[in-house]
């Protein structure tokens, strides 16, 4: 009984692992300057790809209806452009990324500072400056 409620728990712990990234990023820009004090600036601009609802057919039939869960799940659906959670999961992200890129291209080499943060979309852009 103690195996089989162990290999239970393995098997449903691999499926909450596998569920799909609430957002593809499809695009990564990184844009670098001088301002008018010799100061290095830069911009980072990361971007997702749109998902789109997925079509759900609430008219099947007379004899065909969705079910209860089928019409939770339709609803349930989050999508990036209304969910301030998935935005601020990008913006976390977007400051990772920024850091690697920052290291990749040795600019800023003692430290930065992000100081706006601009929204789009389906973007966030993270302005900022070496210290």
């Amino acid at each position: 009984m103690k195996k089989s409620v162990l290999v239970l728990m393995v098997l449903l712990s691999g499926c909450a692992s596998n569920e799909e990234p609430p957002f593809e990023i499809n695009n990564k820009q990184f844009f670098e300057k001088q301002d008018e004090q010799g100061n290095n600036v830069f911009a980072y601009v990361v971007s997702v790809k749109a998902k789109h609802r997925e079509n759900f057919n609430l008219d099947r039939g007379r004899n065909n209806r969705p079910s209860r869960s089928e019409v939770k799940e339709y609803i349930e659906q989050e999508h990036f452009e209304e969910s301030s959670v998935l935005k601020l999961k990008l913006e976390d992200r977007a400051v990772e990324l920024l850091k690697q890129e920052l290291t990749m291209r040795e600019y800023c080499a003692n430290n930065h500072e992000i100081t706006d943060v601009l929204w789009r979309d389906l973007s966030v852009q993270l302005r900022g400056r070496c210290l």
